[in-house]
């Protein structure tokens, strides 16, 4: 069998059946290449029957030369008169997640010879469309089950697997747990101070003052005096002593307290418990959060 030379003439896009109860959920989906077969000398091969074919789809991690591959297939090829070939690279759920979060490539060889080492440019479009977020984004979500292409964020350990390797390096080898939590946006901004990425801020109440509506002070040693009015009670003129002080010309009186050494009086500002709940919290609504694989 001669060695060809494929040049791709057209990434047509991403094939895709659709779950109908969930519109963006791919449950199968296909990359559909057309190219045309040439041989050593770039002329066409027309009118092959069985033209073996390897098409690799793969991505360069960060800080790496080294390709991981996505996935890898085999097929045999027909050409027509112009030799014009066709075929869909079937791909599944993970592998679209994958393509979806990186820089894909698509190589196309035929035995040891590569003839075509191209980063996609249609399919990633493509599959960004049905996915709309990127690795590590998160969302509220009124589900107990995280959807295709997401996890549930209860600090559970991610899976094994490359499909998963781009989220363990944002997140480590877990889930952010935001189970009771809301999330808030990081650094200092609009007067406040938010939490560092990737980490927790306690509860807190901000420093304030309660007034409390009581004045008492230490004046030192008093009395307190008592004034009365003149009191003919007994109708007899009047004495010099208790209310009887009925001598002519002389209407008041005044009586004085004991004296009482200096003191002070305690008051108790928090001397009753206000509320019986654990936390302060604003109204909410329950969801999970996921995030995206």
């Amino acid at each position: 069998m001669k060695k060809a030379a494929v040049l791709l003439l057209v990434i047509l896009g991403l094939l895709s059946t659709l779950n109908t109860n969930a519109q963006s959920n791919v449950t199968s989906s296909g990359i559909s290449v057309q190219g045309i077969a040439r041989d050593v000398n770039n002329e066409a091969m027309a009118n092959i029957d069985q033209l073996d074919l390897k098409f690799e789809i793969y991505y360069i991690p960060s800080a790496s030369t080294t390709p991981t591959i996505i996935l890898t297939t085999s097929p045999t090829v027909k050409t027509d008169n112009f030799g014009v070939f066709s075929y869909v690279v079937s791909i599944n759920q993970d592998q679209s997640n994958l393509i979806s979060a990186q820089s894909a490539y698509l190589r196309v060889s035929s035995g040891n010879v590569v003839f075509s080492d191209e980063k996609l440019q249609a399919v990633p479009y493509s599959i960004y469309a049905q996915n709309g977020v990127p690795t590590g984004a998160i969302m509220p979500y009124i589900g107990t089950t995280a959807p295709n292409g997401w996890l549930l964020c209860d600090g559970t350990a991610i899976p094994s697997g490359i499909y998963y390797d781009k989220l363990k390096t944002l997140t480590g080898s877990n889930t952010p747990d935001l189970r009771a939590m809301f999330l808030r946006g990081v650094g200092t901004g609009n007067g406040k101070v938010g939490p560092a990425l990737k980490t927790v801020q306690q509860d807190d109440v901000k420093a304030h003052l309660h007034a409390i509506d009581i004045n008492t002070n230490s004046n030192g040693n008093h009395k307190h005096t008592t004034s009365f009015s003149n009191d003919d009670y007994s109708g007899d003129g009047g004495g010099d002593t208790g209310l009887e002080d009925d001598r002519p010309n002389n209407f008041n009186r005044t009586l004085d307290t004991s004296t009482t050494g200096a003191h002070t009086h305690n008051v108790n500002g928090n001397s009753a418990l206000n509320g019986s709940a654990t936390e302060t919290r604003p109204i909410n609504y329950g969801v999970n959060y996921i995030i995206k694989i």
